[in-house]
């Protein structure tokens, strides 16, 4: 019955006069000279182009060589009925002024639209989505190191070298870039300031809006610096920015955001100080709204290429304040808990019996990138109604339509459905272990097969684990993934060494060998080069500062030895082995070296071990030698075989593996312990 109505509605639909989905695949564009007029961010020239005389509906978009990959409604996801069926209602301007709706799912674009004043070509006014490409842009002079992650905690004055400090209001000090970020800078400018400052443009020429503003602000002081939308925090931001990055802001945005994403049609007005506006007045295409969505929902990622770091796109697009008013832009009955990021919005969206985190871009009007990270779903509205409610249509109209009719992958992988087990919460939602070793997930990651070398990704979604035996003839590279708050397990490649992630999860390293993330997927596997090819590496684990800590397998009779490369100047060093602090007794291997160095774990066979190899850990001293072996103790070693731990990257947690039968090691399992003892036996 479902079936043959979405029939029906599609046939009503491709039969109404008022939109048309064109047969050839032509969206509307607007002429040059309609482009030119908005290319300084003004949105006068962008209301006079006409209306379009019929909406435009394409369920299978154009590929445009744009750097977005394309797919079809309805074969590569989503209900193409559902969609459809709302594309009518905004044609007939049943849910506000809507200029363009594109759909995105699992890295392509499925649905576009345009309605109104929508033109494929044409930037469209963005309004304060603005101020989240201006995070972006922040971002992105972090990745080239003109500031740091460190700097967004330093008081924002610091990096203005043109200021006089001695006309500073009181408390200047304390607005931190992390504050500004977050509209709690705690300026204290009234409108009749503002006004007056605005008589005398060329006093807020450069620095001079920023030494203006802070010589004449309120003292700033914890009660000032609450939420406060707007008041000049992102005008400060762009100061900034300014002020760090070699030639000027107006050519950074062109030549290391812009064009890198290859956006070449936009429109970016410039403040009263000279500077590009930071907090509106720009205009962007619709498919240009999708690459920011895109490259935030790729952890800053661009065609392989890190354009932002990961840590500021997590920071961006997470929750860090709730605004304390549920009464959201483009909101609705099933929009809930909005909160606040850098520059980035987010809420709730509730459909059924769940809700999904969604985080946004958004600009008067009814501008939105809405990005849905649980299900690989974006949405972008561009539109000329302060009165809409796009939030509310997503969970709706939207989120049905992708729920019901998902296949999900994470990191390119296909899950399979068959075979999902009924898992929610964190660690698989297994009750945590206290300090006395204990089995992973029984019956689910641990079998009566071998399963070996288990750990997380660094945003704890993604367990990864060798499997032989079942269904895995050969060892097999599994994979459990936290989709929409539910763990599913797929099958990731063949088993190539003791594979473990590197701190910041998007290398994967497998022994001498390695894969990289990629926007589709995994990359093929690649070798580390020459000092690592004839040496036979196990296990290899790299610390922040991308030291390589790693195993070289020995003969049968017991030698073997574990190594260490570090990068000096920004070039691999050759391999050094251990003192024999680490390097004692026999089988040493599956070393794991800690993010920030400070200790390393390992397996090995002493004479005073508890009977097979143990875990041993050793510490780096305030000289930076290692410390003297530590045996693990009986809360974790036994006198069976304990082997390759992981510590997770939260801290909280070690995962090994443990021999299950002295005489066949075909059933070997996973692991875990509470992690403090630690920092009980750190010296």
């Amino acid at each position: 019955m479902r079936n043959i109505m979405g029939i029906l509605i599609l046939f009503l639909l491709l039969s109404n006069s008022s939109f048309a989905q064109q047969s050839d695949g032509l969206a509307p564009e607007a002429t040059a000279a309609e482009v030119e007029a908005t290319a300084d961010g003004s949105e006068v020239p962008f209301w006079d182009i006409p209306n379009l005389e019929e909406a435009f509906i394409n369920a299978a978009p154009t590929d445009r060589k744009d750097g977005i990959p394309v797919g079809e409604l309805g074969v590569d996801g989503g209900d193409k009925a559902m969609i459809l069926a709302l594309a009518r209602e905004i044609a007939d301007n049943k849910h506000g002024n809507f200029d363009s709706f594109l759909v995105a799912y699992q890295g392509k674009l499925l649905f576009e639209s345009y309605y109104a004043h929508g033109r494929i070509n044409l930037p469209h006014p963005q309004a304060s989505a603005t101020k989240a490409y201006t995070s972006l842009l922040l971002g992105r002079a972090i990745q080239l190191g003109y500031l740091s992650m460190a700097d967004l905690d330093k008081p924002l004055v610091s990096f203005l070298k043109d200021l006089d400090p001695t006309k500073f209001a009181e408390g200047v000090e304390k607005i931190t870039l992390h504050q500004a970020l977050t509209m709690r800078g705690g300026l204290g400018i009234t409108k009749e300031q503002q006004e007056e400052f605005e008589k005398n443009p060329a006093a807020l020429k450069g620095q001079g809006l920023v030494q203006t503003l802070l010589g004449h602000t309120k003292p700033i002081t914890l009660a000032s610096q609450r939420f406060l939308y707007g008041n000049f925090n992102p005008t400060l931001v762009m100061q900034v920015i300014d002020a760090v990055v070699p030639g000027t802001a107006k050519d950074f945005i062109k030549n290391e955001l812009l064009e890198k994403m290859g956006i070449t049609d936009y429109g970016w007005g410039t403040d009263i100080s000279g500077l590009p506006e930071a907090g509106w007045k720009t205009g962007i295409t619709s498919r240009a709204m999708v690459k920011f969505g895109k490259l935030a929902l790729n952890k800053g990622k661009w065609n392989g290429e890190q354009l932002v770091p990961e840590a500021f796109i997590a920071k961006a697009t997470s929750r860090i304040l709730t605004t304390g008013d549920d009464d959201v832009f483009g909101g609705g009955k099933d929009v809930s808990n909005q909160g606040y990021g850098y520059y980035w919005w987010n809420a709730d969206l509730k459909y059924g019996n769940k809700s999904y985190f969604s985080t946004s871009a958004q600009g008067g009007g009814g501008q939105f990138i809405v990005l849905i990270e649980a299900l690989d779903l974006m949405v972008v509205v561009t539109a000329h109604d302060n009165d809409n409610s796009t939030l509310q249509i997503i969970a709706e109209r939207i989120l049905p339509a992708f729920v019901q009719n998902s296949n999900p992958t994470m990191g390119g992988i296909n899950v399979s459905q068959d075979r999902t087990p009924v898992l929610e919460g964190p660690y698989l939602g297994q009750k945590p272990p206290g300090l006395t070793a204990i089995p992973f997930a029984p019956g689910i990651v641990n079998t009566e097969h071998r399963e070996l070398s288990g750990f997380f990704s660094p945003d704890l979604k993604e367990f990864y684990f060798i499997r032989h035996g079942g269904s895995y003839e050969k060892h097999a590279l599994v994979v459990f993934q936290n989709i929409n708050n539910r763990w599913r397990e797929s099958y990731v490649m063949p088993r190539t060494g003791r594979p473990v992630f590197a701190p910041d999860g998007n290398t994967m390293h497998l022994g001498k060998k390695f894969i990289e993330r990629t926007e589709t997927g995994w990359s093929d596997v690649k070798s580390l080069g020459a000092y690592f090819e004839d040496i036979r590496i196990m296990r290899l684990t790299s610390s922040s500062k991308g030291t390589y800590v790693f195993d070289e397998a020995g003969s049968e009779d017991g030698d073997g030895i574990i190594r260490y490369s570090g990068l000096i100047n920004g070039r691999r060093e050759a391999p050094r082995p251990f003192s024999k602090a680490i390097n004692t007794g026999k089988f040493n291997a599956h070393p794991f070296i800690s993010p920030d160095e400070s200790y390393i774990i390992w397996d090995g066979d002493r004479e005073s071990g508890y009977g097979d190899s143990d875990l041993y850990i050793s510490f780096r001293q305030q000289d930076g030698l290692w410390g003297e072996a530590i045996n693990l103790g009986d809360n974790i070693n036994t006198a069976a075989w304990e082997s390759t731990a992981f510590v997770t990257p939260d801290g909280k947690y070690l995962f090994f593996n443990r021999n299950m039968n002295k005489d066949n090691y075909e059933n070997v399992d996973i692991y875990w312990v509470d992690a403090q003892f630690i920092e009980h036996l750190r010296p």
